[in-house]
């Protein structure tokens, strides 16, 4: 029996239309909250539900000036301003809005200079008048 894998350049992250073609590594971390659900009738046993579902990107990509990706991750991190994302392997696709949690950029003398990366989702921002 064949067993069925994927690499993870088969894998792509699209940042505002660009497809971030300098990642380095990508980690799609999903998690949640959970609900505790315990009664008397659960014999003893803690028993938990699912309560909010959490997806993180994070990753790392070579630091490019002329990478339209990457600098679409700075000035989304340096305005507040959300960001079109989709993620994708050749069997899953998510595509939604995303904030730049956090940005990192790694300046090593003997390597390249790198930008690590973490996003979240979030909704797109409106003005309250």
């Amino acid at each position: 029996m064949a067993t069925n894998y994927k690499l993870g350049r088969e894998c792509t992250l699209t940042i505002s239309s660009n497809q971030l073609k300098l990642a380095k590594e990508v980690t799609v971390e999903l998690g949640g909250s959970e609900a505790d659900v315990t009664t008397r009738a659960s014999q003893g046993i803690k028993q938990s539900v699912l309560a909010l579902k959490e997806v993180t990107i994070s990753g790392t990509a070579l630091y490019s000036p002329d990478d339209a990706a990457v600098q679409a991750l700075i000035t989304a991190y340096n305005n507040g301003t959300a960001l079109e994302v989709t993620f994708s392997d050749p069997s899953f696709t998510y595509t939604g809005k995303w904030a730049v949690i956090s940005l990192s950029n790694g300046q090593p003398l003997e390597d390249v200079a790198t930008l690590d990366f973490t996003l979240k989702p979030t909704i797109e921002a409106t003005s309250g008048a």
